[in-house]
């Protein structure tokens, strides 16, 4: 009798506990992905001074970015491939995370997310940060910008424009209306920078997805449109800059770290641009067409004019980019190390902007690794010291439960992953969700299938439970409360092997972001583990039930007990 009641109690602790591990994990899933969704950049208030210009190169620069284009497509492209042909081909890498307004931003400011501060596409009103689009006004050069509404939101001083036309995304072609409305522009009022957002080869990604050749009989008519663009506007004296934000999976999403998803086509070509083949960062191209359209690089740029892309480089044009990115890097490594203690000023006395860079890099290394010092007794150290001893108490007093609930939890995460990775082919990375409105039902189906995993761990801990005993007696009488309690034991277990994952991430990153964004790979992780913790709450309410049914209808009990009659 004292063992039953025992174990009842035990057993209720075990369901109180799954349960309040699932609640805790989701108030945690939310706080988290508030905090990536509201992410405030500590470094718009860093003090940099306006920045200067050189003279022009190009008489015009044409920036044009097509929404959405993989690298491989791009080359299929008759336009592109023309340009390429006396320009610059440029493969840029983009940052993470790899999603239109963040990414827009980079383009156009010539920093990342971490700087820019706009991570996602649910940013509302303007993105905060100073752009070419205000840089050209600033020295008041002709200025053309066309392209959906969105633009004009994120970057008001659009709509300030000399010229400006903008249309909401409607799910019909656009890119050859934009393309009329930039010619008439263009013609109107004669603009040195034209700012131009093509976006129907986004819409065909998420449609058809990036292997599809209905994505590339998009690409095909966004083509044909460009090259009307090219063939209106090329004199001699107009150079263009066509870039992608970003590229599709092959299933069509984007916003993770998959090659064909940040690996994208950057093209320049026209006046004082020479032929080569490069690499660089999608934050190089604000410095660049700033050096090429003789106007300011937008303030907080930390990327680098392309120098060897320019066969006429200013060289007070690169100078002052130069030094703008020089003002940028050293005072971003002030605003990061400025909470440390007794940590130098990383920046202080750099010479050029690759020391100031190398020097923020530095302080960027020093900060975080100060707090990953900070975070050793933190919430996620006790978390997992808690999840240790239970697991080593639970072994001391039941090791044959301990073993097989053990086993359930490698079951569990065979089936969670089976479905995951194999069935559903996703990867830990954004471009999981096809677009924003399909991340509901994916994570409503991820509860799913964590909460059925669930289930297969039980059933496996309970027909495993009977092979560790010689004589394994069935769930009646005085053990009836034991095999009640497998089944929240293993559920338990299972979610204490996802809280040391949970723990690792939140030493190595913290729970929200404060001055830089985490590794958004792993951070992805941490958010599903915390969704699979939370499903493991509906599998806790059933696990009783389960444990006992395996035990009474398992083959060696039903055998023993027959042998006992």
């Amino acid at each position: 009798m004292g063992r039953s009641l025992v174990l009842g109690f035990a057993l209720v602790i075990m369901l109180v506990a799954a349960l309040v591990l699932s609640f805790g994990a989701y108030r945690m899933a939310s706080d988290a992905w508030d905090g990536v969704v509201g992410y405030t950049s500590p470094y718009r208030a860093a003090a940099l001074p306006t920045a200067t210009a050189g003279p022009a190169i190009a008489s015009r620069v044409v920036l044009v970015i097509v929404d959405g284009l993989r690298l491989d497509a791009s080359r299929r492209m008759s336009s592109l491939e023309a340009l390429r042909d006396y320009g610059a081909e440029v493969t840029l890498v983009a940052p993470q995370p790899s999603l239109s307004y963040p990414n827009w931003t980079t383009i156009l400011s010539g920093t990342t997310p971490d700087f820019h501060g706009v991570v996602t596409n649910w940013h509302e009103g303007p993105a905060g940060v100073e752009t070419l689009i205000d840089t050209a006004q600033l020295v008041g050069a002709g200025l053309v910008v066309v392209g959906p509404s969105d633009i004009a939101t994120l970057y008001p001083a659009a709509a300030r424009a000399d010229g400006s036309y903008f249309e909401e995304w409607s799910g019909e072609y656009l890119s050859g209306r934009y393309v009329d409305q930039t010619l008439r522009l263009v013609a109107d009022r004669r603009p040195s920078v034209v700012v131009l957002h093509l976006p129907d080869v986004d819409e065909a990604g998420h449609d058809y997805g990036g292997a599809d050749p209905r994505y590339m009989d998009v690409v095909a008519k966004v083509d044909a449109d460009l090259r009307r663009l090219v063939e209106a506007l090329q004199d001699g004296k107009t150079a263009f800059v066509i870039v992608a934000d970003h590229g599709h999976i092959d299933t069509g999403g984007h916003g993770g770290w998959e090659s064909d998803v940040i690996r994208v086509p950057g093209v320049i070509a026209g006046a004082g641009v020479r032929v080569l083949q490069t690499e660089a960062r999608l934050e190089d191209i604000a410095p660049t067409v700033a050096v090429l359209a003789g106007i300011p690089s937008p303030r907080m740029a930390t990327g680098r004019a392309l120098a060897s892309a320019l066969s006429t480089p200013s060289a007070g044009g690169l100078v002052d980019a130069d030094a703008q990115r020089r003002e940028a890097a050293s005072a971003f490594a002030d605003v990061t190390l400025k909470d440390t203690d007794g940590q130098p000023k990383a920046a202080d006395g750099a010479r050029t902007a690759a020391a100031a860079a190398a020097a923020l890099r530095q302080a960027r290394d020093e900060r975080l690794a100060a707090d990953r010092r900070g975070r050793r007794l933190g919430v996620g150290t006790w978390l997992a010291l808690g999840a240790a001893v239970f697991m080593l108490v639970v072994a001391l007093v039941s090791w044959r439960a301990f073993v097989a609930a053990l086993g359930g939890s490698l079951a569990y995460y065979a089936a969670y992953n089976a479905l995951f990775f194999g069935w559903h082919r996703n990867l830990w990375s954004l471009s999981s969700f096809n677009s924003e409105d399909h991340i509901d039902a994916w994570m409503n189906t991820r509860l799913a299938e964590a909460a059925l995993a669930g289930l297969i761990a039980v059933i496996v801990a309970g027909a495993l439970y009977p092979l560790l005993r010689h004589r394994p007696k069935g769930p009646s009488g005085r053990y009836l409360s034991g095999w009640l309690a497998l089944g929240p034991l293993t559920v338990l277990i299972v979610q204490l092997t996802l809280v040391f994952q949970i723990a690792w991430f939140l030493w190595a990153w913290g729970l929200t972001p404060v001055w830089r964004l985490p590794d958004l790979m792993w951070g992805f992780k941490f958010d599903l583990d915390l969704v699979q913790v939370t499903a493991l709450g509906a599998s806790v309410v059933i696990a009783p039930l389960l444990s006992y049914l395996t035990g009474r209808y398992h083959p060696k009990v039903r055998r023993q007990t027959a042998e006992e009659a």
